[in-house]
């Protein structure tokens, strides 16, 4: 008996054994999931790569600012050439193409208020390494691609400077190890200002070459970069690298829309390309601006971040141009093609199609049921004969007989209204938990909305702290009055029941409704769950301990089988005597023994009312079934959402759906322990309840911002050359923008501000104010003006002229002063069509086409300096009616960008005015292509 109890203390379904159990697993996954999410960092030995070469090309790509629109642009583009140039020198199967000659026009924004269409012409910097393969150096070719601008406020470290000295040591690296298959590398320009680059590659005859594809990018600024997305399982197959990470749920952000950025990916997959996109994805307060460079991120973590770029492209780059057999080429056809991944602590990859996982789902939506149905039947009929075997009914049909009716029903109630809770519990938790989360949600959107920001671990620590107290603490509900758990084991396996019928739901949703790949962890979790409600049957066949209530254990240790009993009033502690005033209490004796009472004497088993229950093993595999694996996926989704999201709410983000997704998934990471909650620990309790009510407390006070996580304001200036007039516009948060950022600049003392509700940046608030002589910027003078004395004279800065040409069109000519970009704003009659002198006819690009309402805007991009470009539109709409609108030219030039290289004198004093007094946990970024732009208004 005391090896049992020993036995029982360690291995038995209560309250130290479970609390210890879970305890582990949860901090085994959270300590493994954050120790394998950091970044590995470089290795002796670089598989062939030379590190060293690419990082101080990563010094001179980002160097400073290089914007499309900038000369430090050119600089950049001189040093890639070269670069490329030298390398080919060396080997005869190497080839350079500095593209000069394609061009492109195409339709974009179809979908949006304000359709517009973009002319540009390349100066990409092309690569051909030829395939050693015959069969292949024409055709089935793999493109590399990365694009070297940046924008105007950021030089660029991670957004695309690391991808593009990635796609450098490739060329270096294929050029010594020459590949099967011939490989092509995109090193573009312009993507930053509409993904110009990739379109205009689509123009040029090695595109043809290509079949599959892998696009570097940086959608942050830093962190462990991520397979962003995938077009089709076969590319997927490469993905070899030896710390993968990837999940297809960023992948179905960019399907629905809830991530509005886009990157070349989107072309080379519009053109029927198969490929991978590979992205940084974590810093984005940081993303756009001053601090995305070298000196933003420490030297290890810059180290750090352009080795795993590099480490993850060569591993893809090899065996997609050395496939000779096709295993990263042949597709699935069909609906349900689409592949479903994800990475496991950065250890192993798993993928499979859609219509794989919609089988899974089928299968397990009908089959799971009517096995759990039948088990739970045999279980309660087992459990019946069992009760009835050992004189349960009898006993209590002896009870009932000798009790009043109001006793006998107030019996029947109390148990009717156990049964309801404990069939009803969990539902309560659920419904608990998600108004609490909701309540969650309300304060910090409210409260402290960008607090997530700054502290997103805390966020996270202070919603999963929520979700474990609602469940635990509802589950637990009631103890009995030993102050333990009654029948554990019965509520084990009925929470069990009830969590599986949530998981069905949720999985007949995913199915038919919700159907995208990311939702493999409900399929995961449903599964778990029937296999943990088998097991908890076949345990209640088996007669485990733990299924009895407290109340029948004490049935069954007060009557023995064949054995009669008889109440005998006393007068202590009982009901009140009708004659003599005194309490009586009926005491149950066994009568004299009789022809059907047992030869031996008999005795119910004594144990202790107030020890707990539960049976020995069979909770622990139960557990181990039913919460590791849900827990693993969910908590996989949730370290990337959150670093994600985290910094989204400046962009224009709602609160309530970033909150409200951290919410969901601290629910769903908790969710998993309910069935094994009510032997938790109540020291753990407590110890939950203060860490909640610390991280909440402290989240919804602490200020948001700090120099690590700044806040990002959007600079935008506009000069309107038919008045004079300058304005300055900002746009940030409402609750810092108008009154703490902008009463620090000179230039809006004593002001008037106009703030209005940002028009593209939801929740935030564009303000502003005409500016004086002294803030007015300078578009700087090119080569050719390097003679003559610099301008005063706004006029100069665009030079345009609009003539009809016939009842519904016009020509419009624009040329600016020292820059690549201009624009042609309609505000009264849209365009139905144009075309540019000099761009051949082509008309617009193949699957682009002019939406039937027609275009708000053409933006216009040369690769030569000071082009004047030339115009021919068709209105759209009555033919007396006049076209009005706006052309302007765009600058991104100015003085502290330019140090060290690339200035022609291109001066903006309102952004240096923002630089030089932003408070230190702020920092700028732009609001569009140019910094400041300049136009007339015309009428035609």
């Amino acid at each position: 008996m005391g090896f049992l109890s020993g036995l029982s203390a360690v291995l038995a379904f209560r309250t130290i054994p479970t609390t210890i159990l879970i305890t582990v697993i949860y901090a085994a996954v959270f300590s493994t999931l954050l120790i394998t999410d950091q970044l590995p960092s470089v290795p002796k030995h670089t598989r062939g790569l030379d590190f060293q070469q690419t990082y101080r090309d990563l010094h001179e790509v980002a160097a400073r600012p290089h914007p499309f629109n900038s000369h430090a642009n050119v600089l950049v583009r001189s040093y890639i050439l070269d670069r490329v140039q030298d390398i080919a020198s060396s080997y005869d199967h190497v080839s350079v193409d500095f593209d000069l000659s394609s061009n492109a026009s195409w339709a974009s924004g179809l979908l949006s208020t304000n359709p517009y269409a973009v002319y540009y012409e390349s100066d990409n910097v092309l690569v051909k390494v030829e395939g050693s393969d015959k069969e292949y150096q024409e055709s089935g070719g793999l493109l590399l691609s990365a694009h070297w601008d940046s924008v105007s406020t950021a030089p660029g470290a991670t957004d695309d400077g690391m991808g593009v000295v990635t796609l450098l040591s490739m060329v270096k690296y294929f050029a010594e190890n020459r590949p099967s298959r011939t490989v092509v590398f995109n090193i573009n320009n312009g993507e930053e200002d509409g993904l110009n680059g990739a379109h205009v590659f689509m123009e040029h005859p090695w595109v043809n070459i290509t079949d599959t594809f892998l696009n570097l990018e940086g959608a942050a600024a830093g962190g462990r970069p991520l397979l962003f997305r995938a077009t089709s399982r076969a590319p997927l197959a490469s993905w070899s690298t030896s710390r993968p990470h990837a999940n297809v749920i960023t992948g179905d952000a960019f399907s629905r829309g809830v991530i509005r950025s886009g990157t070349d990916y989107s072309v080379y997959e519009q053109a029927g390309l198969k490929g991978l996109d590979f992205a940084f994805y974590r810093g984005r307060s940081r993303y756009h601006t001053k601090y995305d460079s070298i000196p933003g991120m420490s030297d290890d973590k810059s180290k750090n971040a352009l080795w795993a770029m590099m480490e993850g492209t060569l591993s893809s780059s090899l065996m997609l141009a050395n496939d000779v057999k096709g295993k990263t080429r042949t597709e699935s056809v069909g609906q349900g093609s689409e592949p479903v991944y994800f990475d496991m602590f950065g250890a192993i990859m798993i993928v499979f199609t859609f219509q794989t996982l919609w089988i899974v789902n089928i299968i397990l939506l009908t089959v799971g049921p009517v096995i759990l149905l039948m088990l739970v039947y045999f279980e309660h009929i087992i459990r019946v004969t069992s009760r009835i075997r050992s004189g349960y009914y009898l006993a209590a049909n002896g009870d009932v007989h000798r009790e009043s009716f109001v006793a006998c029903a107030s019996v029947k109630i109390k148990h009717f209204l156990k049964s309801f809770w404990v069939w009803s519990k969990f539902w309560t938790a659920l419904l608990l938990g998600v108004g609490l989360q909701i309540l969650l949600v309300v304060g910090y959107a409210k409260l402290n909305p960008f607090v997530i920001h700054t502290h997103p671990w805390l966020v996270l620590v202070s919603a999963l702290s929520l979700a474990y107290l609602t469940t635990v603490l509802a589950l637990t509900f009631p103890l009995t009055k030993h102050g333990v758990v009654s029948a554990p084991e019965q509520q084990k396996l009925s929470i069990l029941l009830h969590q599986y019928v949530l998981t069905w739901v949720l999985l007949v949703y995913t199915t038919s409704v919700f159907t995208l790949g990311g939702t493999y962890f409900i399929t995961a979790w449903n599964a778990v769950v029937l296999l943990g409600a088998v097991l908890a049957c076949v345990e209640g066949m088996a007669g485990a301990r733990g299924y009895e209530d407290e109340e029948e254990t004490e049935r069954q240790q007060r009557y023995v089988q064949g054995v009669h009993y008889d109440a005998i009033g006393t007068a202590e502690n009982g009901h009140q005597d009708s004659e003599n005033g005194h309490q009586r209490v009926d005491v149950i004796e066994e009568t004299e023994p009789t022809e059907i009472t047992p030869l031996i004497a008999q005795h119910g088993q004594l144990t202790p009312l107030g020890e707990e229950q539960g049976a020995i093993g069979w909770w622990i595999a139960q557990l181990l079934v039913v919460v590791p694996l849900p827990v693993i996926l969910v908590s996989h989704i949730a370290v990337i959402v959150l670093f994600a999201m985290n910094q989204t709410l400046t962009d224009g983000n709602s609160p309530f759906g970033v909150y409200g997704i951290v919410s969901m998934l601290a629910l769903l990471i908790v969710l998993p322990l309910a069935p094994f909650s009510m032997n938790m620990h109540r020291w753990l309790n407590g110890i939950i309840l203060i860490i909640f009510i610390l991280s909440t407390l402290y989240t919804y006070l602490a200020f948001p911002f700090s120099q690590e996580t700044p806040l990002k304001i959007y600079f935008a200036q506009s000069v309107d050359l038919d008045t004079s007039r300058v304005v300055t516009e900002l746009t940030g948060p409402r609750q810092f923008l108008s009154t703490v950022i902008i009463p620090r600049f000179p230039s809006a003392f004593n002001q008037a501000l106009n703030c209005t509700d940002a028009p593209d940046k939801l929740g935030l608030q564009t303000c502003k104010w005409e500016v004086g002589h002294a803030f007015v910027p300078s578009p700087g003078r090119n080569e050719r003006h390097y003679r003559q004395s610099p301008t005063s004279s706004m006029e100069t800065w665009v030079t345009t002229s609009t003539e009809r040409t016939g009842s519904n069109s016009a020509r419009i000519k624009v040329q600016g002063l020292n820059t690549r970009s201009c624009t042609l704003q309609f505000s009264g009659k849209r365009v139905k069509s144009f075309h540019l002198s000099g761009d051949g006819g082509k008309g617009l690009q193949g699957g682009s086409e002019v939406p039937e309402d027609g275009l708000e805007q053409i933006r216009l991009w040369s690769r030569d300096w000071e082009k004047e470009f030339e115009v021919d539109v068709d209105f759209a709409g009555n033919e007396d009616e006049k076209a009005t609108g706006r052309v302007s030219c765009g600058w991104a030039e100015y003085e502290s960008a330019a140090v060290g290289g690339g200035s022609t004198g291109g001066k903006i004093p309102s952004l240096e005015e923002v630089l030089l007094f932003l408070p230190e946990w702020a920092v700028v970024t732009k609001s569009s292509a140019a910094l400041f732009d300049a136009g007339w208004e015309f009428e035609v």
